[in-house]
């Protein structure tokens, strides 16, 4: 797999992408290639000398956040997370990344960067609605995990440098046939369940208030409140301002009227290709190869045919020689000056550029379709009311920032642009919903130019179509809780301690009863409990509480164990274990299965050996 990857980064067709993404690049200005070499500041750790910087800890952080607020839903709560837990594990998982890459390194894997220009634009999250390859599509991907385009690449050669590594580590592997076959048996076991159930409701429990009081004086930093703001702000947004522009007929038929010419203008070519390369021949022995190859086709062999054979554009040659879509600027002058000339089916003259000698047919050429009036409207119109919407954003963030750093409030900034002032829940320095999860709108919150000195802040962006400036309108100090206010819940929360203290002594009083002249069944009727019969119960049940299934296929025939769930306690046991016959496309699965989960151990463990050899100082 590895000679694989290597094998297609010096395919022709990835070469010629260079052309592109260079101009790509260029689209993004100089801050792309400032912010890839600025990105550093104080150190947190280093690796073997190579250092991980404030900047990138501070960037996994917050993508860590982004991801766990994801997974919890719409719903989620910033405050409710552990920033210092989470910063800790994102500085584990640099030090582990900087540690492979290293390793790989050392390996003597490499990347070339026509792999990644590769992967870029063959990523389907990077196109456009045509399904190709869109530079502000790449770009709002890139800011949502924050990520200037150079860092990304820089960041993506290395993921696949680790991705060489783990392959070759998981592909060393491999697992004993008897073993699997052993898990199959055991994971498609099915299982007689009894069960006895001593219930929390049944449980008579009394907690004093000088137990409340005994248990709020030894925990109170349980009740510890933290310090909160609540902020006031405007907020200048670039799809508000275009929601409020009107664009009129004459505007929208002169857009319509540029659109058209611009894609009358715009051909599409499809190119098949044979590539010679001329690193083991002389250019002039290419030619002629390639005039014997042409003379050839043009006696009435398949272009195709030959392409598979000849070629060495191992992008392209088991295609037979296609290169799908060709468009203007995207190939090198002399291959699209040759292209571009010949008619449909027609094969070139030897076409020489920096990679070898070509052949090209055209394969067919398209003209881009105009799309109606009525169909380009609403498209049209959005985009005349985001350019005009965008020229007032500069306008007025500019007005913003300047208004709010010579006032003293920020009543007065939203009367003079007739904006709107607003304002935050109260949230700690965890931060709390809308612009308050906003790490730099936190930072700003709690600083000591607004929270002490009473300033309004800079324009802080929050994207590059939304803006804010903030003021602290409401400081509430940290706190402790009451007694009052936190009795009710200490209360239950100690109930529910007895409760099951009471219960586990109850359990494990007939747990010790139960013996093999003394079945559960026997004990559970003599002290007045229903015992439950479940029959062919397989691991994955979704029926019993999850606590009763694990613990029953932890234990052995007629075996006895405890279970917790719920606030119940249950006494379980196995009367008998039933064993299907194991089919041979099952083996095949779990062979699958578990081979691949051996994988990730291995490559886990081996993490986490090169991490721990690695000299690491944490700064």
């Amino acid at each position: 797999m590895l000679q694989n990857i290597r094998d297609n980064s010096s395919s022709w067709v990835v070469k010629v992408i260079v052309g592109f993404i260079i101009i790509t690049f260029a689209l993004f200005g100089a801050e792309a290639i400032v912010g890839a070499f600025t990105s550093g500041g104080d150190e947190v750790a280093t690796v073997n000398d190579e250092k991980i910087s404030r900047y990138e800890l501070e960037v996994a952080t917050q993508r860590q956040v982004r991801q766990i607020l994801t997974q919890m839903g719409p719903d989620a709560d910033p405050s409710s997370l552990n920033e210092n837990m989470i910063r800790s594990s994102a500085l584990q998982g640099l030090i582990e990344r900087e540690a492979a890459v290293q390793a790989a390194q050392n390996a003597g894997l490499m990347v070339s960067d026509l792999q990644i220009d590769r992967l870029i634009l063959n990523t389907p999250e990077f196109r456009g609605a045509d399904g190709k390859f869109s530079v502000d599509q790449f770009n709002a991907m890139l800011r949502n995990v924050g990520l200037q385009p150079l860092q990304f690449r820089q960041e993506l050669k290395k993921d696949v440098l680790i991705n060489q590594l783990q392959s070759g580590i998981g592909l060393s592997g491999f697992t004993p046939d008897k073993y699997i076959e052993r898990v199959l048996q055991l994971d498609s076991q099915t299982r007689t369940i009894n069960y006895v159930q001593i219930k929390a409701a049944d449980q008579a429990v009394t907690v004093t208030d000088d137990e409340i009081k005994q248990y709020y004086d030894a925990n109170k930093a349980e009740f510890a409140v933290p310090e909160m703001v609540r902020l006031s702000y405007i907020q200048l947004s670039q799809d508000d301002l275009a929601a409020n522009v009107d664009v009129t007929e004459e505007q929208l038929q002169g857009a319509y009227e540029a659109y058209r010419q611009k894609t009358l203008k715009q051909e599409s070519y499809y190119a098949s290709h044979i590539l010679l390369e001329t690193e083991d021949r002389t250019e002039a022995e290419a030619i002629e190869q390639l005039n014997q190859i042409k003379a050839r086709i043009d006696a009435g062999e398949s272009f195709a045919d030959l392409a598979k054979e000849v070629s060495e554009d191992i992008g392209s040659s088991n295609l037979g020689g296609e290169l799908g879509l060709v468009e203007a600027g995207a190939f090198y002058n002399d291959f699209e000056s040759a292209l571009f000339a010949l008619e449909q089916g027609q094969v070139s003259e030897p076409v020489v550029t920096d990679f070898g000698v070509h052949l090209v047919r055209l394969d067919r050429k398209s003209q881009a379709e105009v799309a109606s009036f009525e169909l380009m409207r609403a498209e049209l119109a959005d985009e005349l009311k985001d350019a005009e919407a965008a020229k007032a954003y500069l306008t007025l963030t500019e007005e913003l920032a300047n208004a709010a750093f010579a006032s003293d409030d920020l009543s007065s900034v939203a009367e003079e642009l007739k904006l709107k002032e607003a304002k935050t829940e109260l949230f700690s320095a965890q931060g709390g919903q809308g612009i308050a999860a906003d790490p730099k709108v936190i930072r700003a919150a709690f600083s000591q130019r607004l929270k002490l000195d009473g300033e309004n802040s800079d324009l802080i962006e929050l994207d590059d179509r939304t803006a804010v400036v903030v003021r602290v309108a409401e400081v509430k100090e940290a706190t402790t809780e009451t007694l009052v206010d936190v009795s009710g819940q200490i209360k239950a929360k100690l109930e529910q301690q007895k409760r099951i203290d009471q219960m586990t002594a109850q359990a494990d009083q007939l747990l010790a009863s139960v013996s093999a002249d003394n079945t559960l069944e026997q004990v559970a009727k003599d002290n007045g409990l229903e015992l439950a019969i479940i029959n062919d119960v397989s691991r994955v049940d979704q029926v019993l509480p999850q606590a009763i299934v694990r613990k029953a296929f932890s234990i052995g025939l007629n075996g006895v164990g405890k279970a917790i769930q719920d606030g119940d306690v249950y006494l379980v046991s196995v009367s008998e274990v039933s064993q299907p016959e194991v089919k041979e496309e099952m083996v095949a699965f779990y062979k699958q299965a578990i081979e691949l989960n051996q994988m990730r151990n291995d490559v886990q463990l081996f993490r986490t050996a090169i991490s721990d050899d690695a000299d690491v100082k944490r700064l």
